[in-house]
């Protein structure tokens, strides 16, 4: 099932004793496109703000009367550790929020990179709004707060996000000028999510950007594998693409209240000349 990320964001969310607020947010692993969180905004049931709840915990959608369900109770949703705005996620947070509720700690499984996906011919650079940081085990929390709030140059900030980046915010991501091989083509203006029912872990993923180009090309937007992102930088608010501007220019326009099908699908992999998702399963499978 493919949905915008755009349209799910409106979605209510029930907890297993009624429902408390609606989805605001998406948090994606920047090694596998796989959502790892959701984020809710329960403020319309109790005070406090937004809530960060596993992918593996929403165990029904419902489509038609905009809902998804969740497993776990209003209580304890409402006792969970909450996000801290004004500092950066990281494990150790993400340790507490598993240890609460009972989840499994995915970075514990070892990472199936995208391959051929993510990153096509080189190592994507971590998408890095908000960033997930590792801090040394001797760091606090406030130290690691004050580490990320500061910073040192830019380009020093880069190389150690690089290396300690885990998750990004699809909301952030909206509005970064997407560049391809050629020149600036558009901006982001919202992202597709795929739902597989068939998989128990690891079930939602990104598998497309729709990219405004209008501005560039005075056209309506056109729908990007996310396969073909090389890198996502912060610091110039822009994702690098490894496609020619051409192909860019010449695809399929598509209006945000179309319908995905299989063959519309198809067609986009045919015109960039790409190996289709469920393909590269079989083959890794």
């Amino acid at each position: 099932m493919l949905i915008h990320a755009k349209s799910l964001s409106k979605f209510n969310m029930n907890a297993t004793d009624g429902e408390l607020g609606q989805l605001d947010d998406f948090y994606i692993d920047s090694h596998t496109l796989n959502v790892r969180y959701f984020v809710g905004d329960t403020r319309t049931w109790f005070f406090g703000g937004k809530v960060l709840l596993n992918v593996d915990a929403f165990t029904d959608i419902d489509l038609d009367e905009g809902h998804i369900s969740i497993n776990a109770t209003k209580e304890q949703i409402k006792n969970s550790p909450k996000p801290d705005d004004a500092a950066p996620i990281n494990r150790f947070y993400e340790q507490e929020l598993s240890e609460h509720y009972g989840w499994p700690a995915y970075w514990s499984v070892p990472a199936v990179p995208t391959a051929s996906g993510y990153g096509t011919t080189t190592a994507a650079g971590a998408p890095l709004i908000p960033p997930v940081y590792t801090p040394n085990p001797t760091e606090t929390a406030e130290d690691t707060k004050a580490t990320m709030r500061t910073g040192a140059e830019e380009q020093k900030m880069e190389e150690k996000f690089q290396q300690h980046v885990h998750l990004f915010s699809l909301d952030e991501l909206k509005g970064y000028h997407v560049h391809a091989k050629g020149g600036e083509v558009g901006k982001v203006l919202d992202f597709v999510l795929h739902f597989d029912k068939n998989v128990e872990i690891g079930n939602w993923s990104v598998r497309y950007m729709i990219v405004d180009v209008g501005g560039f090309m005075q056209k309506e937007p056109i729908i990007v594998p996310m396969q073909t992102v090389k890198e996502v930088t912060w610091f110039d608010n822009s994702i690098i693409i490894d496609l020619d501007k051409e192909k860019i220019e010449e695809a399929e326009e598509y209006t945000t209240e179309q319908t995905i099908t299989a063959e519309t699908e198809q067609g986009l992999f045919t015109h960039y000349q790409l190996t289709p998702y469920w393909e590269r399963k079989k083959e890794e499978g």
